[in-house]
This record gives structure tokens, sequence and C-alpha cells, in this order.
């Protein structure tokens, strides 16, 4: 078994408009977090799912309506998020602690069908004990009630015309009619079969401990009647709303997907082009790989790409598509016959910087490409006079400190080995040459981080501080502080704690 641990340019500087930031006045107009896992365009609108709740902004990333203090999320951490029009659902969950241990929990759903004006909540679904028989056309099949939300978050979530489809760990793919007040559930094929439909006469008890088949990652509604399923088992396809069944995967096709794992199916249609495309992730057989599979014949055959890389998501604009990876974001525009990578993502005109090469979600709207990582979001713009990846805005949650003296590092403590730490202030305003170092609690210096660095008045900074000494070695554990030169002025001092 698995656990996923889950253009209008300005003339003056040559930046599109809308990577022109305005100052941030109010906290609820930021990112939520710089953990940002799922994303969704719709309308005009960019909706996106993080680490600390769900957030919208309709000005292209300038800022952002966010909604943690809403009651209605039981949770912050967005796990599924899917938008058609004005209808909004969110899958949430957490981290349990038990026996030392994390335990991945699903802690419910929460929508809105009014634009995010107003939500609801629903609890994770869960079935009673005695929820242990469904009844399939002429079978009658024994069920392993899932009475209990640790190990079920819901991974992926699809809206179709009155339905809601969720893919679920332990209680697999199921949906709804009523807006979650019942769910129902759907028998997938077995791992010891290809298909499955009503008039088959079958037998075998529903358990999804011994069949990775019934563990549910993805899922994609294209319409009322094909309904795509995701799972530790293959990719399953059903062209009847969900009641016959066909799998693929690495071992029943002459020309299958790379990997069993499926941790996102996604659509691809321009012209007259229909494609379906899914991660890939190693599951049992040691023949699997990591990579992304498509197939534009309804999965009769399927290209493979990208093999041995460990790919998230998918983004599509016309017949170009953006992959986000473990080691980047890949671009194809002919299919993988060639691509691009942008694995180092740097901000020109900030300096900043995304510390992680993992993005895990992406974006199309119009000419801008969006990426989320665990680090914080960034945008680049994809067209004619704008080569993909040239030039890169970074969004990122942080605490502004204005024109004053004041600087903090964040996230303090922190892990060297696991990490970085950044270093904010600001210029109070002007341009400036700017010199940081670190020292120890005896007040040797440790390293420097910058020295006489130009920094621009217009922009708040961080640098980063990887947590080795001049040498290169690792500091060790303890309480370190560091200064701040701003040229001539009284340095300005903060404090920071290594801790691995």
């Amino acid at each position: 078994m698995f656990f996923l641990s889950h253009l209008e340019l300005n003339a003056q500087e040559g930046l599109p408009i809308y990577f022109k930031f305005s100052k941030v006045l109010n906290e609820n107009s930021l990112l939520p977090s710089n953990s940002v896992s799922q994303m969704a365009i719709r309308d005009s609108i960019l909706w996106i799912g993080t680490s600390k709740g769900l957030a919208k902004s309709t000005n292209s990333g300038r800022g952002w309506t966010n909604f943690r203090d809403k009651p209605e999320f039981a949770n912050y951490g967005i796990y599924a998020l899917d938008v058609v029009k004005d209808t909004i659902w969110t899958a949430t969950g957490y981290l349990k602690e038990k026996e030392n241990n994390k335990i991945q929990t699903g802690s419910g759903y929460t929508f809105s069908t009014d634009g995010g004006l107003t939500w609801s909540y629903i609890s994770q679904t869960l079935d009673q004990r005695g929820d242990s028989i469904e009844i399939y056309g002429i079978n009658t099949i024994r069920i392993l009630p899932v009475i209990v939300p640790e190990q079920n978050v819901t991974f992926d979530l699809s809206l179709a015309r009155g339905k809601v489809w969720i893919a679920s760990w332990a209680s697999g793919l199921r949906y709804s009619t009523n807006n979650g007040q019942k769910w129902n559930r759907i028998i997938l094929p077995p791992d010891n079969l290809s298909s499955i439909k009503p008039t088959d006469t079958i037998n075998f008890y529903y358990d999804p401990r011994k069949n990775n088949n019934f563990l549910a990652f993805s899922v994609l509604a294209i319409d009322n009647d094909t309904i795509w399923c995701g799972t530790a088992g293959g990719i399953n396809k059903s062209t009847d709303g969900g009641i016959s069944w066909k799998k693929f995967n690495r071992q029943n096709q002459d020309f299958p997907i790379l990997g069993n794992w499926v941790i996102t199916t996604k659509q691809q249609r321009y012209n007259n082009i229909n494609r379906i495309w899914t991660t890939n992730w190693k599951a049992e057989d040691q023949r699997e790989e990591f990579g992304v599979s498509y197939t534009e014949n309804g999965g009769q055959t399927w290209t493979n790409l990208l093999r041995g890389v460990k790919a998230y998501d998918f983004a599509f604009k016309d017949s170009i598509v953006y992959i986000a990876t473990e080691i980047g974001i890949y671009r194809t525009a002919d299919l993988g016959l060639s691509f691009s990578r942008s694995n180092v993502i740097m901000d020109s005109e900030t300096r900043q910087i995304i510390t992680t090469t993992s993005v895990f979600s992406v974006g199309v709207q119009n000419d801008t490409v969006f990426i989320g990582t665990g680090d914080g979001m960034a945008m680049s713009l994809d067209n004619a006079e704008n080569p993909f990846g040239a030039k890169w805005k970074i969004l990122r949650r942080f605490e502004r400190v204005g024109n004053s003296k004041n600087t903090y590092a964040y996230p303090n403590p922190f892990a060297p080995d696991d990490g970085y730490t950044r270093i904010h202030y600001s210029t109070q305003g002007r341009d400036a040459l700017v010199s940081i170092d670190i020292f120890d609690f005896g007040m040797n210096r440790v390293r420097t981080v910058i020295r006489n660095a130009s920094r621009s008045g217009k922009n708040e900074h961080d640098e980063i501080w990887d947590g080795r000494d001049d040498t290169g070695r690792f500091a060790a554990n303890g309480v370190y502080f560091y200064q701040v030169r701003i040229d001539d002025d009284e340095p300005t001092w903060g404090k920071i704690m290594v801790l691995k």
C-alpha cells in the first residue's frame, strides 16, 4: 500500500502592467501561505489552494482575497480544488499526530455556489459500520466500511453538471447530486480485472487495503457520461456515468502508461484535438516508471514522456503543455519532441528566488503562466515577445516593514539541512548599498551574506542564508545574530535560531 505525503507593456521598464505591484494595504490581500499546491483559473479569476487556506485573485496576482477566516473551512490545508463558474469546491485535511507518526486525515468539504460570497461545510465522507453491502447489477458485493477520517483524504475533485465527484484514499471514488448530503460509492475494477460492468458475474471483497485500484487519487468528469479516475492501480474510464469501467495500466496493454499510481488526470482540448494526460508514479511493479503519459484515442494506446521524472500537474495553452515536476516546470509545444525547463526561478526586479525546484501546481491565464511551489508562487509571460521563463515575477507572503528599520528572519527557527531562512528588511524608500553579516552567540562572524550590494528603494528585500558559514560548513544548533547595514546608517540587528 502507498502513503502520499503529499499585453500591454510599460515603456519605462519593459514589464507588463500586471507585473507592477502596488503596496499591499491589509493582511487579507496577501497570499494565505507560500505553500501553493492547488490552482484553478476560471473566467479570469485565479483560485489557489494552500497549506493555510483558499484565496482568489481577480487581477493576475496583484492582490488577493483569502478565505482563511471563514469558519466553514474546518482546516486550512486545501488538498483538492475545482471551480466551474460561480461554484467552488474544496477538500480540506491535516496531519494528525498518532504514535509518533503523522497521518493524513480528511476534514471535509467547503463549497460556495455564489463565487465565494457565502460558504457551506460538510464533513468528510464516511460510512456507517453497517454499510457493508453494495448492489452492483446482478451482484451483491461485500464492502469494507470506511468509518474514520484518518488516511481518508480527498485528493481530487471534479465538477460536472449536477454532480460533484471526489477521489479519496480509503473511500475511493464517489459522487453526489445534492451537494454532499449523500455520497454514492462507485465500484471500480479490482486489481485482477481490467474491466467491470453490472451484467458481469463477479465475486470479490471491496477492500482498499488489498486492492490498489480502489485507492483513488484523481478524477476528471468530462461530462456526466465520460469519467476518468486515477488510482494506485492505473487509470480507469467510464462512458456510462460511472457504472461500467475499463482499467488501463502498465500490465494490461501493449502501449501502456508509465506507472500505475496516477496522481493527476487532465484534459487538453484545442481545434479537433482531445488528449487525456496523466502523471504517473511507480506503484509496485519494478517495470513501472515515473513520468507522464497521454492518449488521443480514449486510452487504447499511450505515449510516454519525461521518463524518470516525478510530475504533479499540467496546464495547457492551445498546443503548449506545461508540466509541474519535482525538478522544475517543463514546457513543450511539440508533444515532447523538445522540452524547455525552468528550474531556477528568480525575480530580476526584487532579487527574490524560489529556493525549491519542486513545482506542485501550474495554471495559464491568457499569456501568463502561474506556478505554485512550497516556497511561493511565480508567474512568467509566454508569447512571441516574451519567451517563457525569461522573466519571472515572484509572489510571496511576508510581513511588510514599510519605511521602518525593522527586520526579521523567516522561517525562524530553521533547519539548514532542510531549507533556508530569509532576512527581511527595507532600505526605507531609497536606493542604497546593503551589507549583512551573521554572528554566533560569542559575536564571532560566521558568514557574510551580502557586502555592499545595491538594493532599490522601491521594494522590500529578502536575503537568503543557507545556514552555512564562510567555509561552507553547516552552522551548529544555537542562536545567531545578524546585522543589516544600509549605507552609513546605524546597523540594525536581528536573531536567528538554528535547530536541526
